[in-house]
């Protein structure tokens, strides 16, 4: 389960039990287990709260401001020398 190391306690037949399959149906992520520690998490960098995973994500989001800012420079200088021509 999320923010756990043990078992969900349903009985699970197979892979998952009725609720969790129901959930995956409806299109819930599998919680992954932390890198570090174990605890099931949901995000795809795979870090709890405790093992740094906060600090990775706003290095990732700053990461993405960047590249986004840097794209939309890029763009208006070409359509500023696109239009000089």
């Amino acid at each position: 389960m999320r923010s756990r190391k043990e078992n969900c306690g349903k009985s699970c037949v197979g892979a998952y039990c009725r609720q969790h399959n129901y959930q995956l149906k409806k299109g819930m992520k599998i919680p992954a287990p932390c890198v570090s520690c174990g605890v099931g998490v949901l995000c795809h960098y795979r870090l709890c709260i405790s093992c740094g995973g906060i600090v990775l994500k706003q290095r990732l989001i700053r990461k993405h401001k960047k590249a986004k800012k840097t794209f939309e420079l890029v763009l208006l200088e070409l359509r500023s020398t696109h239009l000089e021509k």
